[in-house]
């Protein structure tokens, strides 16, 4: 069966330390040859089994996968991308990453990326220009009460320590990820989650789909 990937027009797809190399035949410009960078294998945590949780907090809740981070693996950001669903009723579905280390959410990558979490869960960071609020919840793609596969999400750890614990968490929304609500009669289910150390973000990752 052709992969997602294969279907992406005439790309020719290369892998490697810096990351996904294509080529697109039909640019007119053959020569030319872009890159996106891949995260980095030196370490990763690949979950297959589903874990699944109560949408029972507006603070969100542990969705049964964590990793701890560390400071040694050449990239201060980490990517995350999973299946997901929530179960039939009242509301749809997000997710974030929260470090219970030091009690605070971690801020995504690209934090004001359309359509991302605007007032759910935000984090104030000092930076030389100031201080920013950081948007932290990555909001549902797909299908909302069936299982779907989420783009890759980034997020920035520049600003958490070495060994810190690191959970992934899920709520209830309002479908954008910008309220959290708690419903105690909706579960939030999780698979196939996939974390490496490297920037990718906006890329639908191809995973194989097993049935619910």
């Amino acid at each position: 069966m052709t992969s997602h990937a294969q279907k992406l027009g005439n790309l020719m797809l290369h892998g490697g330390d810096r990351g996904i190399q294509f080529r697109d035949n039909k640019s007119g410009r053959s020569d030319r040859i872009s890159s996106l960078v891949s995260p980095h294998w030196a370490r990763r945590h690949n979950y297959e089994g589903q874990t699944s949780a109560s949408a029972s907090s507006a603070n969100g809740n542990y969705l049964g996968r964590s990793f701890n981070y560390q400071t040694n693996m050449e990239s201060p950001y980490v990517s995350i991308t999973l299946q997901g669903y929530i179960s039939s009723g009242t509301y749809y579905w997000s997710w974030a990453l929260w470090n219970g280390t030091q009690s605070h959410f971690v801020p995504l990558a690209v934090h004001d990326m359309p359509n991302y979490s605007k007032n759910a869960k935000t984090r104030n960071i000092s930076t030389i220009q100031g201080t920013q609020t950081m948007n932290c919840v990555v909001p549902y793609i797909g299908a909302v009460h069936n299982t779907s596969s989420q783009s890759w999400a980034t997020f920035d750890c520049r600003n958490e320590s070495d060994g810190d614990a690191l959970y992934i968490y899920g709520a209830a929304d309002n479908g954008t990820g910008a309220t959290w609500y708690s419903n105690s009669s909706q579960t939030i289910y999780i698979r196939e989650v996939l974390i490496g150390y490297g920037f990718v973000t906006g890329s639908q990752y191809d995973h194989i789909m097993h049935g619910q």
